[in-house]
């Protein structure tokens, strides 16, 4: 799991997006698995698959490597992160926007539906508002103990930058503090601003 969760960390803050609303979104697209391949509905974009259900043309578009599931869909420059960002991501966005581009293929749209395309029942909105709470509490499980700190950027692999666990997490806190311990700042991007923390 070390791998996923340092891969998502290394996609979540090439994006600017909080790396537990990511984590989420996958729980939630992979029914809860995490895993890289799931399968999902078929639509008239072929089979559907993937950490956020990439369509068949989608899936080349963006190269996804079925050979390399996991490389070639997390990471700075992985499927993940350019879908985000070739369909409106800006950093400072949040979940509804993250979730609209995954669900709807564009931020604003909280009222559209993928139900006729096998979907879940329910718009964007509802499906972050309602159905994700579960996902939440999963995505935290995961990113718990995890830092994106170490990460070595420059290299340009996922191999090399997906590092072992970081510091263990301390064992009397709840996941929610856990996560809070070790997440990035949201303003990690700003370089004035993290030397304000320091």
């Amino acid at each position: 799991m070390n791998a996923l969760a340092s891969g998502i960390y290394e996609t979540a803050s090439a994006l600017g997006m909080d790396p537990l609303d990511l984590a989420t979104i996958i729980s939630y697209e992979t029914a809860g698995t995490f895993d890289p391949t799931k399968r999902g509905p078929t639509t008239q974009w072929g089979q559907h698959r993937g950490l956020i259900q990439f369509g068949e043309p989608q899936a080349r578009q963006y190269g996804v490597d079925w050979n390399d599931p996991l490389g070639s869909q997390l990471g700075p420059e992985g499927a993940v992160a350019r879908y985000f960002s070739e369909n409106g991501w800006r950093p400072g966005m949040g979940m509804l926007d993250a979730y609209s581009i995954v669900n709807a293929g564009a931020p604003g749209r909280y009222g559209a539906s993928d139900a006729n395309n096998g979907g879940a029942p329910g718009t964007v909105a509802d499906k972050v508002n309602h159905q994700m709470a579960g996902h939440r509490q999963k995505a935290e499980a995961l990113l718990a103990g995890y830092s994106a700190a170490p990460l070595d950027m420059g290299q340009g692999s996922m191999t090399n930058a997906l590092a072992a666990p970081m510091q263990q997490p301390d064992p009397t806190l709840n996941a929610l503090a856990v996560l809070e311990q070790f997440r990035p700042q949201a303003n990690y991007l700003d370089p004035e601003a993290f030397m304000r923390r320091v």
